[in-house]
């Protein structure tokens, strides 16, 4: 079994294979793999429901419409969404604190740069081949797949870039971008194994 001390984080656009990819690289290394498994453990931290959580998960945070009614548009109450965004903030630090592993999504790559060894990934793919996929994966005719390709990859893509810092999905972002167009997924994995084995 390979071994790494590192803090892997796996960017993604919807349906280019980064939660399967992940996984395996989790397994590879034998650390602990996390995903919507942040959704509990904020969940635990927070008080707010995981339903909740995940109906807002990798989703940009709005404004005063979302202020709670008590203190509503005072400067000193917060939006449930941003509770929901520190809570997970939290979790991640946590998380890293504890070791190697792997974190998919969540802007991970971002909240952990500057404190932890991190390596930080982003999957990418054409829109026609995640089309493809996510009709496959989730019994979606071609018209609702490519919907909600482009509707993740937009809420990602503000979610991450609403807190600054670099952009979701450029290459200046990450240590590594792999195109699964391109890569085949064994050699996607192989080549981060290369990346995060290093001491």
């Amino acid at each position: 079994m390979s071994s790494t001390d590192k803090i892997i984080t796996i960017g993604r656009s919807y349906g280019a294979g980064g939660r399967t990819i992940g996984r395996k690289i989790a397994e590879l290394f034998g650390i602990p793999y996390y995903d919507s498994e942040i959704l509990a453990e904020t969940a635990k931290s927070s008080g707010l429901t995981e339903k909740y959580l995940a109906s807002v998960d990798e989703k940009e945070i709005n404004d005063a419409a979302l202020y709670m009614s008590i203190g509503y548009m005072n400067p000193g109450y917060t939006s449930v969404r941003q509770i929901a965004a520190n809570a997970q903030r939290e979790v991640i630090e946590k998380i890293a604190s504890e070791g190697p592993c792997v974190i998919v999504g969540r802007r991970a790559n971002e909240i952990l740069k500057d404190r932890y060894n991190v390596v930080s990934i982003f999957i990418a793919a054409s829109e026609d081949s995640r089309v493809k996929h996510v009709m496959a994966r989730e019994g979606l005719d071609e018209k609702s797949a490519r919907k909600k390709v482009i509707r993740a990859d937009k809420e990602r893509k503000a979610y991450y870039n609403q807190f600054g810092g670099t952009p979701w999905g450029y290459a200046e972002s990450y240590d590594l971008c792999i195109n699964t167009d391109e890569v085949p997924e064994d050699l996607a994995i192989r080549l981060i194994e290369c990346l995060a084995g290093r001491s």
